[in-house]
């Protein structure tokens, strides 16, 4: 996978490399600054079992660094190789403030990708993570697919286009890919945490053609 490492944050509390004595690199976008590992050393050392420091860090807003252009996110099984197949599809649909893009569709051997973008008003201070969209899949044939397996959910700051305004980049992935008789896609998508609004949110859906 590649990462900017131009854009690293800590994971932990958002500060830029410049911003902090040191930084140390994780696993994939994962970073934590010198400020939080004492952080998070005192914790482990604090007995109680929900101190103070742990209660405030578990409390942060959702921080997520270091994200690859839209298109480049692959785990090590797909680094290797390109896609069989790729279906731009470019369609967006809006509710409620917020706005989902469909932007293509990857297919590999044994599986195939939706990358999306998900534009929303900025999560309140007391996510811990954000939480990925959930999806409902089924096309012409009757074949289905709920959820997905090794996606991935990104924010993407630079695409934000002010402070009422949060973008996250997604990747869901699906087994088995569709077989060769599938000729039209729908795909349904909700928001988890839309449920619990005063005016719960309506899936997205959205018809695809894939010849």
């Amino acid at each position: 996978m590649s990462f900017d490492r131009s854009m690293a944050r800590c994971s932990f509390c958002g500060r830029h490399s410049s911003d902090v004595r040191r930084m140390i690199a994780g696993p994939g976008a994962a970073y934590i600054c010198d400020d939080c590992l004492q952080l998070c050393n005192d914790i482990l050392r604090d007995p109680t079992p929900f101190s103070t420091a742990a209660l405030e860090l578990a409390s942060r807003p959702p921080v997520v660094v270091a994200a690859p252009s839209l298109g480049t996110e692959r785990n090590e099984n797909t680094a290797a190789r390109e896609p069989l197949r790729t279906v731009t599809l470019e369609i967006e649909q809006k509710q409620q403030g917020m706005t989902l893009i469909l932007h293509r569709i990857l297919y590999y051997q044994d599986f195939f990708e939706l990358q999306y973008l998900w534009i929303r008003p900025p999560f309140t201070a007391g996510f811990a993570f954000v939480p990925r969209i959930i999806f409902f899949l089924k096309d012409n044939t009757g074949t289905q697919w709920t959820g997905d397996r090794g996606g991935m959910i990104l924010a993407r700051p630079d695409l934000a286009s002010g402070p009422n305004n949060a973008v996250y980049q997604g990747t869901a992935r699906f087994r088995p890919s569709p077989s060769s008789e599938a000729r039209t896609l729908t795909i349904r998508a909700a928001d988890p945490l839309g449920q619990f609004e005063p005016l719960p949110a309506q899936p997205w859906q959205f018809e695809i053609t894939l010849a």
